[in-house]
């Protein structure tokens, strides 16, 4: 079978094959088919080697096969496919400048894990030649959205593609980690993965994590006004990787410096159309309702959040509680609004969210010392999501915390006063209920005293699911403004429960448009 390869990537092997053939091996990783193809070519299934270093790859089948993998590409992609290189490249570096934080993924290895999404999508466009149509589409979604919709339309979905195509050892297994994570209904499923800590199993779910959190990455650098993903990306870097928001930003930067680089190695960056808008500035947030109770609660919410209280925002999924925090955060009247803004999740180990919480003294156990979130949100902002999860040894921790005005970094003896800090509070249930069943402390709740908000689910404010469809649509572009004026779609929007909120209505809406243009 012959895969489509970029037109500017092979002129530009075929010319190092002639001229440096050294460069090579550095070079072959930039076209996502190419590194596939030699990857596959090293590491065939009844072999016995294991090499994911690309140099070590060149060495093993010598620059003659690699030339004659070149040389027989006959099916190509053009600039207006520039896109899809884009994103592949940029979640490769992105993957890449993680993984030189951890000693049991080499940087060829992440690299080739971020270009996986890409292969999938390089592979979906092979099988399903009007899949083309839609990619540029599908770059801007979380896989889950995008497995959702390719199931839907196609039957099959990239990960399946990846699972048919990528055979070998060890990225067989982190696809097959990666088709769990992401089931066919596109409700992504992280726990159900999670491999016991240690195991050889580790370093394939960490990859899988990798090759998910870079996608985000690549979107947040491509498409900054378009989704909100540069806010997931940075959530989830805590989340998966530990890594803090500075050290984040510092990857997307560097990854973009990474590409452009790259790019004019391959003399294509004057065609790449890339955002001039500033990434890394956190802008303002709106969160708005046309359900007239509902507006007059979240009045009442923002006056109290001027105040400085601290508060507890509660809701099914998906229903927006991320994007009320960060609205609460960005309004003109808090006056907490130029300080930090951090954000650790609960639903972790306690040892970890003690590290994670209180911080390490350096060298303890031959770890690297660490402030701990309290004090990186210190005077400002600290958002703890899925609060209602937290460990009930470390509720108490937390408590005596706040009650002495100290705690202890792990490891040490030398007290550190508890930092003035304003707490957003997250959680699916009403806290209050876990509280009366004796679920939860009533004394850390009763301390840190929070205004309690749950969110509306969508069929309970009904009003907002026109002007949602419409600002998704704007948002977008997705141009399907006369489908939802049709009778059956306006009938749908008026009954259908959306019993995942805004993730069910965004699909419902996406499913529109990619119909639209797929359409004979």
């Amino acid at each position: 079978m012959s895969f489509p390869v970029f037109r500017h990537t092979i002129s530009k092997l075929r010319e190092v094959l002639v001229e440096d053939s050294d460069k090579i091996s550095f070079l072959i990783k930039y076209d996502p088919i190419i590194a596939y193809l030699i990857f596959q070519e090293v590491n065939k299934p009844c072999s016995k080697t294991e090499i994911t270093n690309f140099s070590q790859m060149v060495n093993y089948i010598g620059t003659k096969k690699i030339e004659q993998i070149i040389i027989e590409r006959d099916l190509f992609l053009e600039v207006e496919d520039l896109h899809i290189w884009v994103y592949g490249i940029l979640s490769a570096e992105i993957c890449s400048l993680i993984a030189e934080k951890f000693s049991h993924i080499h940087r060829d290895e992440a690299f080739f894990v971020g270009l996986l999404p890409c292969l999938g999508l390089l592979f979906m466009m092979n099988d399903f030649p009007k899949y083309r149509n839609i990619i540029h589409f599908l770059v801007k979604l979380p896989l889950e959205d995008r497995v959702f919709l390719e199931e839907s339309v196609f039957g099959t979905n990239h990960i399946d593609t990846l699972k048919r195509n990528i055979i070998c050892p060890p990225f067989k297994e982190v696809v097959n980690i990666l088709n769990r994570m992401f089931p066919k209904d596109g409700q992504k499923e992280i726990k159900t993965s999670v491999p016991q800590r240690g195991s050889t199993l580790q370093s394939f779910y960490d990859m899988a994590l990798l090759s998910d959190l870079a996608s985000y990455g690549a979107q947040a650098l491509m498409f900054p006004s378009v989704v909100d993903n540069r806010e997931l990306f940075l959530e989830l870097a805590k989340r998966y990787f530990r890594v803090k928001e500075s050290d984040s930003l510092e990857i997307l930067q560097n990854a973009m410096d990474r590409f452009i680089s790259i790019a004019q190695e391959f003399n294509i960056l004057e065609e790449i159309q890339l955002s001039t808008e500033k990434v890394y500035q956190l802008r303002k947030f709106r969160f708005e309702t046309k359900n007239p109770v509902f507006a007059n609660m979240l009045k009442n919410l923002f006056e109290e959040n001027a105040k400085d209280r601290n508060i507890f925002i509660y809701g099914e999924r998906a229903v927006g509680k991320r994007l009320l925090a960060a609205a609460l955060y960005t309004a003109d009247d808090n006056p907490r609004r130029e300080k930090p803004f951090v954000m650790i999740f609960c639903d972790i180990e306690e040892e970890t969210l003690e590290e994670e919480f209180f911080g390490i003294k350096e060298g303890y156990f031959g770890k690297k010392g660490k402030k701990g979130v309290l004090k990186h949100a210190e005077g400002g902002t600290l958002v703890i999501k899925e609060f209602d999860a937290m460990p009930g040894d470390f509720q108490d921790k937390f408590q005596k915390a706040i009650q002495n005005g100290k705690f202890y970094r792990v490891g040490d003896i030398t007290p550190v006063e508890f930092p003035d800090i304003k707490f957003i509070l997250v959680g699916k249930e009403d806290i209050r209920i876990k509280v009366a069943k004796g679920e939860f402390s009533g004394n850390l709740l009763k301390l840190l005293n929070p205004v309690f908000f749950r969110i509306l689910p969508l069929r309970e404010r009904r009003e907002d699911v026109f002007y949602i469809a419409n600002e998704i649509v704007k948002k977008y572009n997705l141009n399907i403004e006369d489908r939802l004026a049709q009778p059956e779609i306006i009938e749908k929007l008026k009954t259908d429960p959306f019993p995942n909120n805004l993730r069910d209505l965004k699909r419902f809406l996406f499913l529109l448009y990619i119909q639209k243009i797929l359409k004979p």
